[in-house]
């Protein structure tokens, strides 16, 4: 071969094991299936897959930017988006956009290489997922990744907009900071694994965090974003570029379990509209179509269709990017009869169309369409009704699942949320380990509230020293609460502010390199500490209380670089000498649990 085509061809085969050396692969042994790798090739965006972020984005008294068209376009098979400070109809603005796909995601591995800005400030990069381009679907959001320029922390975020009842809202169930790096030309490879038992974050192909939560079922949009104006903006480092290399996503199959969103219609159980069950789309006659609340089958609620007037209904959903091979459907029915139709069906899965007629039963009755072979990714389904006044159904429990193998044991259900449990906990199957850099997790202000609450913890401390595991504690006033652990190995359990509180301290609690289970109690004003279930301090007449609703909590690292601000994370300037006194926590936590209310160990 001559001299020029051999250093032609090592070049190829460097540059080819350049890109297979950031082309991460799902976590192996898994059974994962590539069904979509988006890697923009070409010079124009793909609009059958991906529709442009266009709006503005303001709120908390900081953001203002305006996501656009033209800040997107595909080049060098990458997807760029466009930061600028421009001028726009005589008006100065902070302009940024992204793409969202038109298609939905559910369980499975979802990947992507990105270049995101890190220079100067006000620039915000994301890989996330929420919603869909169907109203009535914003179950969830999971941010792969949030990161502001000039901070060095990825923020990986589960919110949910679903609540346990008696609640307004879910507290964040998982809010994780953790410091990145990026390869030497500033690519950073970001996934996260969404399963039935929770998701699982990975920064360049290791576990950085997870987030523990049954039964988390919904499919999604996917969003690609990097937005100007978050905060101050450096616009001396503008014009700049956020650049997407590719998007993938994985599949797998989940025998036993239910891909079909909402199936079981809890999630509309706390203040959301009866009438539009969540992930579904309701069409027809107002009034008789709604999830209501008593008699179910499965858990708490179930479909009503049907009452006092002639009703004709259709309830539809579209699942994308599923898995292929032999599905069951099935679902438990009651019904009046009589209706002119009445029938689940389901459709657009390659084959033919298959329906499952609902007859009269006073008793609920399984149905099942035991075969439905999907061949193209995809299946939709409709649950119709017609019928005159007086004439009902009721569906619970509605599946569309790969059957168990046989001799295999049944799944066990378990809800998402835990009734009379925690308002919020971390780390229930496997501790999180901190090693005392800035990695630490965020907790919501309603969390440890009100006259009475209970913090109970295992902690493994890896060193005698002056650390503050957890805390939800503002800098003034007369409310908040914190748990420190001294160098002699104390403990205080802190009621009030940094400026005003109370110390409680229990001596000789922990042991380094040694599990411990404490619990907190306050009550009315008396602080109750248990050390591995047994009492061992107690001291009434606090003043201060834990009413404060202003500070985020934090469990990992004290320093004040950054705060929750809304449902954003900000880097600020630190000042407090108290807490830059102390060293960040290194050691784990695991079983943390936070209840407003007293829990006994």
């Amino acid at each position: 071969m001559p001299l020029t085509k051999k250093i032609l061809f090592a070049f190829l085969l460097l540059c080819f094991s350049i890109i297979n050396s950031i082309n991460a692969q799902p976590p192996a042994n898994k059974g994962y299936q590539l069904l979509l790798n988006e890697n923009f090739a070409g010079d124009t965006l793909n609009t059958d897959l991906w529709r442009y972020r266009i709006d503005r984005r303001t709120g908390f008294g900081y953001m203002n930017g305006l996501n656009i068209k033209d800040a997107v376009y595909v080049n060098d098979s990458a997807l760029h988006v466009v930061l600028k400070h421009e001028l726009i109809d005589g008006k100065w603005e902070n302009t940024g956009g992204g793409v969202i796909s038109k298609y939905n995601f559910g369980y499975g591995y979802y990947e992507c290489l990105s270049k995101p800005f890190l220079n100067g400030h006000g620039i915000h990069s994301s890989f996330w997922q929420r919603g869909s381009s169907a109203p009535n679907n914003n179950i969830f959001e999971i941010d792969s990744y949030e990161i502001d320029a000039g901070t060095w922390v990825a923020t990986n975020n589960l919110y949910l907009e679903l609540a346990p009842k008696g609640l307004k809202y879910s507290p964040w169930p998982h809010r994780a900071q953790v410091p990145f790096t990026t390869d030497k030309d500033g690519w950073f490879l970001d996934a996260y694994e969404l399963t039935p038992e929770g998701i699982i974050f990975y920064d360049n192909g290791k576990i950085v965090a997870k987030a523990e939560i049954n039964e988390l079922n919904a499919q999604q949009a996917v969003w690609l974003t990097a937005l100007n104006g978050v905060g101050k903006v450096d616009t001396s480092k503008l014009p700049a570029e956020t650049i997407y290399k590719y998007f993938k996503f994985y599949s797998k199959d989940y025998p036993g379990y239910s891909i079909l969103p909402n199936g079981n219609f809890e999630f509309n159980s706390n203040g959301h509209n009866v009438e539009k069950p969540l992930c579904w789309q309701a069409e027809g006659t107002k009034g008789t179509l709604k999830v209501v609340e008593g008699d179910a089958f499965k858990d708490d609620y179930k479909l009503y269709i049907g009452g006092n007037t002639a009703h004709k209904n259709a309830l539809k959903q579209s699942l994308h990017f599923i898995m292929n091979g032999t599905y069951q459907l099935s679902a438990m029915v009651r019904s009046s009869g009589g209706q002119k139709q009445a029938y689940i069906k389901v459709y657009g899965f390659g084959g033919n169309e298959q329906i499952l007629p609902i007859t009269v039963n006073d008793k609920w009755k399984k149905i099942v369409l035991p075969s439905i072979t999907v061949t193209n990714n995809k299946a939709s389904f409709e649950i119709f009704a017609e019928g005159d006044a007086g004439q009902w159904l009721e569906i619970d429990d509605f599946n569309f699942m790969k059957p168990l193998p046989k001799g295999a044991k049944p799944i066990e259900h378990k809800p998402m949320f835990e009734k009379n449990g925690p308002i919020w906990q971390l780390a229930l199957k496997e501790p999180i380990l901190f090693t005392g850099d800035q990695k630490f997790y965020f907790f919501d202000r309603n969390v440890g509230f009100g006259d009475t609450m209970t913090l109970s913890v295992d902690i493994t401390a890896n060193e005698f020293a002056n650390t503050t595991p957890i805390a939800r504690i503002p800098k003034k006033g007369n409310s908040g609460w914190s748990l420190q652990l001294q160098k002699n190995g104390s403990i205080i359990f802190r009621i009030g502010s940094i400026e005003s509180h109370t110390d409680v301290v229990a001596e000789a609690i922990y042991e380094a390199g040694k599990k411990v289970t404490v619990t907190c109690l306050f009550e009315n004003g008396t602080v109750s500490i248990y050390k591995n279930g047994k009492l061992v301090k107690q001291q009434s007449g606090i003043t201060q209380n834990t009413k404060d609703a202003t500070a985020a909590g934090r469990v990992g690292t004290v320093g004040k670089d950054f705060e929750a601000v809304g449902d954003v994370v900000m880097q600020v300037a630190s000042n407090d000498k108290e807490t830059s006194a102390m060293k960040n926590f290194r050691g784990s936590i695991q079983n943390l649990k936070v209840y407003n209310r007293k829990q006994l160990p």
